[in-house]
């Protein structure tokens, strides 16, 4: 299946990234200060590429799906949207009309089209509000558009997970303190990233089948 344009993106600039930080690999695997932070460099601003990235393709896809709806068309993702929005699925009103003691019934109680607003409001926060790739972030930004979890492999979860964790440490501590204490290795970084995109490729295609 065709790579997205957005995926084509990615991939060149995690290509640019790579060349301008890392370094020639050396069989010794003994790297100069300079060149153990220009990886540290490369960890922080590939995070930063991949987490850019999956952001603006989840949000693509619930947006595809809005229009299909306005249109006419149901998608699955809307229906997973509400599924996890975390909004309750109540049962119908006994009445439309108010009574006494009984306020109108709200739109969004019994409204398809403002369940769905409400539940596209929740997840453009969920967007906003993510600040990561660990497994707990990809569900978030995955599952509600539609992704099914068995097309996750748990082993590219992994890789996230502790790339996740090693662009924490790198981007709050300091440069010094990271090489001497945790010094990166070029050759680990880039086949990690490597592995990372690999992944998304399969995501960027079960993204696609979603809006086909």
């Amino acid at each position: 299946m065709p790579k997205s344009q957005r995926f084509r993106d990615l991939s060149k600039e995690l290509t640019r990234l790579k060349k301008q930080f890392i370094p020639k690999i050396s069989p010794t695997g003994i790297y100069s200060d300079r060149q153990l932070a220009l990886t540290v460099g490369y960890i922080v601003l590939a995070h930063a590429e991949i987490e850019a990235y999956l952001e603006d393709r989840v949000w693509e896809v619930v947006i595809n799906a809005k229009k299909d709806w306005d249109a006419g068309k149901t998608r699955r993702t809307l229906i997973c949207l509400l599924a996890f929005s975390g909004e309750t699925m109540d049962e119908p009103p006994d009445t439309l009309s108010p009574t006494k003691g009984n306020k109108t019934v709200q739109p969004e109680k019994i409204k398809i089209s403002e369940k769905i607003n409400k539940a596209i409001k929740g997840f453009k926060k969920v967007i906003k509000q993510n600040h990561g790739v660990k497994e707990a972030n990809i569900l978030a930004l995955l599952l509600p558009i539609g992704i099914d979890s068995d097309d996750l492999a748990p082993g590219w979860l992994a890789t996230l997970n502790s790339f996740g964790e090693k662009r924490g440490l790198v981007a709050h501590s300091s440069a010094t303190s990271y090489r001497r204490d945790q010094p990166p290795d070029p050759a680990t970084e880039l086949s990690t990233v490597n592995q990372i995109t690999e992944g998304l490729l399969q995501v960027d295609a079960l993204i696609n089948a979603l809006m086909r």
